[in-house]
């Protein structure tokens, strides 16, 4: 399905000389990325076609062939040239981020950049109108690309932004400079800085994109900019102020506090770099494009910059998993029980375009109903997703769905009395997804155990992180089925082994229950949570047991008290106790103060904070020594992404390598001697020798 409208949407699109037929077939022409071609009035159409790839990136070798298409050019000029994609994507998703990661020092990051710079100053040289047509994601490099044209007309459904600043970066070919003298400058900076994309209308209002126009109504369009007759309106007149110095420095300090309350700048430098960048040389754009190079340069080498960009990898690898053919998409699921992350899946279905049939309560149905309107997009989403929820109290939807979503919240043998007595019902294909944890106890309750997966969302959101459990004699394509679910809710799959369990509670509870220790023995429990934010995690472990559930948190530690190899310290008294009483918070009522006398917040001494993190670390290599993820990478990539390890410090392993991993071993082994076997180093350490460099692969397991 997904081919054939490309396919149709391509027959439709604008494309000069070219036949939509032949943008199937590999490029006959120079260059492998573009293809050039000129019609009767003479005018050049370059479409950008990046190789085996379904999505346009500025890479290295798409440039470098640019400058030689542009030298063509220049030998034989045309009377106009036209650049719009040959792909449905989009005009350009922007950089190649895997030739950032081969710029490992600032020079040949400079080098690049100024190949990069003079070549966008050759298109705005050329002597002929240049005109880029837009259509879909046209962001980053492919975005300042479009800007270096005379005009840029686009379809509607056009997306324009500069979403460097998402992997630590501002823009470098070109758009600080250019983009403020563009549009309003103060508009030009929030796009920058916050990354957000502008709609086509947006896009127009604000004076990026000249017009906006469907697919068949470009061709006039097009003829008219190319005359001459498309009325254009450049007069910036709300970027004359900011040509005074005095005025871009009112304004940037006001973008520096939004920016830093925001993001430590000391973390993420990148705001900091261009809010800087334009203060000082917003008045010169010349100057600011070069001085952009040089800042671009700092920022790609610096550690944030490197760890976003390996985070993002991350991420797609994860996003990849959830990929499968269309015919294999999941279209009903029936909901066993109420609990609280049964509830967001089903609602999370709805609003994706899946039947769900409710079989819990009236309350549990209700529960349903009210997610879905507070997760609407609009009006439409909602009414669409509710007429999806059918209310099954008798299960008869059991039959037909394509999932049983186990989300019971009664005693183990209750538990698997129900699937036992379903499980006739269901279709030979059909996956039974548990939120039970651990999942092996369940196998037995199924004749056919190899559907049995287990669930945990990291956040029950859309977006988040659902670690999926296999078990031992769970098929392959019901893990791949499951992952399929996943991807069709908007969320990312993270495939865990069952046995010893799943993997986001198991490596935070030493880091947890140590929280809690220090707790007990008299230190605030702001000043614990407060460390954690001083070192860049977004909440803090005692914070973070509060969601989960002081209750939860006492049974898991209890679990793994009986479970691990070296076992924990047993619960404390003071979680105990907060669990007998009811209460759901282990922080103290906060006390007025009399004003100015407050005296500072109390923190940390180094050996309380070593014994937080390296609980964590030690906690994080145990994992991956058990295998519990595939790799380090994976579990990276799973502590960040679920919100519980600061991104710009690329993981808990990747934080370890560069930390040393002979100096944590040592100071493991110091407070195990202090302290007791919990901070006994893990196994999986032993393999890293004292002359382990930092930035080497952990060898664990």
């Amino acid at each position: 399905m997904t081919q054939a409208s490309d396919t149709l949407t391509l027959r439709e699109r604008e494309l000069g000389p070219f036949n939509h037929l032949e943008l199937q077939q590999p490029a006959q022409s120079p260059w492998q990325h573009w293809r050039l071609r000129r019609d009767e009035r003479d005018v050049a159409w370059l479409l950008f076609d990046h190789a085996d790839s379904s999505a346009n990136l500025l890479s290295s070798a798409a440039l470098i062939e640019l400058g030689d298409v542009l030298a063509s050019l220049r030998r034989d000029m045309p009377t106009a040239l036209v650049i719009r994609s040959a792909k449905p994507s989009g005009f350009c998703m922007g950089a190649d981020l895997k030739d950032f990661r081969q710029l490992d020092n600032e020079a040949d990051a400079v080098r690049q950049l100024v190949d990069a710079h003079l070549l966008a100053q050759q298109l705005i040289d050329l002597p002929c109108p240049t005109l880029a047509v837009l259509h879909g994601e046209t962001l980053g490099g492919g975005l300042e690309l479009a800007l270096c044209c005379d005009m840029r007309l686009a379809t509607p459904d056009t997306r324009t932004g500069l979403p460097e600043i998402l992997v630590g970066l501002h823009p470098g070919l070109g758009a600080t400079a250019r983009l403020p003298d563009l549009i309003d400058p103060l508009l030009a900076m929030r796009m920058m800085l916050t990354g957000k994309a502008l709609q086509a209308e947006q896009a127009h209002k604000a004076g990026l994109i000249d017009h906006v126009a469907a697919e068949h109504q470009l061709r006039p369009l097009i003829d008219d900019a190319l005359a001459g007759r498309l009325p254009l309106h450049r007069r910036n007149l709300k970027g004359r102020p900011f040509r005074l110095d005095w005025v871009r420095r009112l304004a940037a300090a006001n973008m520096r506090r939004q920016a830093s309350a925001k993001a430590d700048p000391r973390h993420y430098p990148a705001a900091e770099a261009l809010i800087e960048l334009w203060q000082r040389h917003g008045g010169k754009p010349d100057l600011l494009l070069h001085r952009e190079i040089y800042s671009f340069a700092r920022l790609i080498n610096s550690p944030t910059s490197r760890h976003l960009i390996q985070l993002f990898f991350q991420r797609q690898r994860l996003k990849d998993l959830t990929v499968a053919k269309e015919n294999r998409r999941l279209t009903h699921l029936h909901l066993l029980g109420d609990s609280e992350d049964g509830i967001q899946l089903a609602a999370l279905a709805a609003l994706a375009g899946l039947r769900v049939s409710v079989g819990s309560s009236t309350a549990g149905m209700t529960a349903c109903i009210k997610q879905i309107s507070q997760r609407a997009r609009n009006e439409e989403q909602r009414q669409h997703a509710l007429d999806a929820l059918i209310f099954d109290p008798e299960h008869h939807g059991v039959a037909v769905a394509d999932a049983l979503i186990d989300a019971q919240q009664t005693a183990l043998e209750q538990r698997r009395e129900q699937l036992q007595k379903l499980e006739s019902r269901l279709r030979a294909q059909a996956l039974v997804l548990s939120f039970a944890e651990p999942v092996e106890p369940l196998r037995a309750a199924l004749g056919d155990a190899g559907r049995l997966l287990g669930l945990r969302f990291a956040a029950p959101s859309y977006g988040a992180l659902v670690e999926i459990a296999a078990h031992s004699t769970s098929r392959n394509i019901s893990q791949q089925q499951a992952r399929q679910l996943v991807g069709q809710l908007g969320c990312l799959a993270l495939p865990v082994s069952s046995q010893p369990g799943l993997l986001l509670r198991r490596v935070l509870a030493p880091w947890l229950l140590e929280a809690m220790l220090l707790l007990e023995e008299g230190i605030s429990a702001d000043a614990i949570d407060q460390a954690a934010l001083a070192f860049g995690c977004s909440r803090g472990p005692l914070a973070i047991a509060e969601s989960w559930g002081l209750g939860d948190c006492l049974a898991l530690f209890e679990r793994l008290h009986n479970e691990r190899d070296t076992p924990l310290a047993e619960p404390p008294l003071i979680l105990r106790n907060a669990v007998e009483q009811g209460r759901t918070s282990l922080h103290a009522k906060k006390r007025s103060h009399w004003k100015g006398n407050k005296g500072r917040a109390a923190k940390l001494n180094a050996e309380q904070a070593d014994r937080l993190l390296l609980s964590l670390l030690n906690s994080a290599v145990r994992a991956c020594r058990q295998g519990i993820v595939s790799d380090a990478d994976m579990l990276d990539a799973a502590l960040v992404l679920a919100g519980y390890f600061p991104p710009f410090r690329g993981g808990p392993l990747c934080h370890a390598r560069e930390t040393g991993h002979a100096a944590i071993m040592q100071r493991l082994q110091s407070l195990s001697t202090d302290l007791g076997p919990r901070f006994a180093p893990d196994p999986g350490w032993q393999p890293v020798t004292e002359e382990t460099d930092a930035g080497q692969p952990l060898q664990a397991g």
